[in-house]
């Protein structure tokens, strides 16, 4: 009878524990798109940022493509910022670019609310800027 009741505890502990644990559990690759309006920079000439495309894979690498008149393709790492505002530290890993930013997502955390990106060109001497903002 005692370990009947041991058995029972041992189990509704456990079940209780379930919603905690799922809910700490992030997804370990992530990959979003969102229709916008933003602008990017290639030094002197501005574009208009109409999506972007995120691949966030479990091994820390990030791709990422941003939809204008050209198609812009950054390649990088990533890492988990602030829980409270929701963003993704972003850092490029190309031996002749340098510099990074963040990406944003909304409240159910899968969407991205918005993008910024500051990366220098050590070839061309040029700095892109990214500032999307999802519609």
């Amino acid at each position: 009878m005692l370990q009947r009741k041991l058995i029972t505890i041992c189990v509704c502990a456990f079940l209780l524990g379930l919603p905690g644990i799922a809910r700490g559990q992030q997804p370990k690759s992530i990959v979003a798109s969102a229709n916008g309006e933003g602008t990017i920079r290639l030094g002197k000439e501005e574009f208009k940022l109409h999506a972007v495309v995120v691949k966030l894979l479990e091994d820390g690498k990030a791709e990422i493509h941003l939809i204008t008149d050209i198609t812009v393709f950054v390649a990088g790492t990533w890492s988990r910022g602030d829980d409270a505002d929701k963003s993704i530290k972003l850092t490029t890993t190309a031996s002749n670019m340098e510099g990074g930013g963040k990406l944003f997502f909304g409240e159910d955390r899968k969407s991205i609310a918005g993008l910024k990106l500051e990366i220098f060109n050590k070839i061309s001497k040029k700095t892109i800027m990214v500032d999307f903002v999802a519609k």
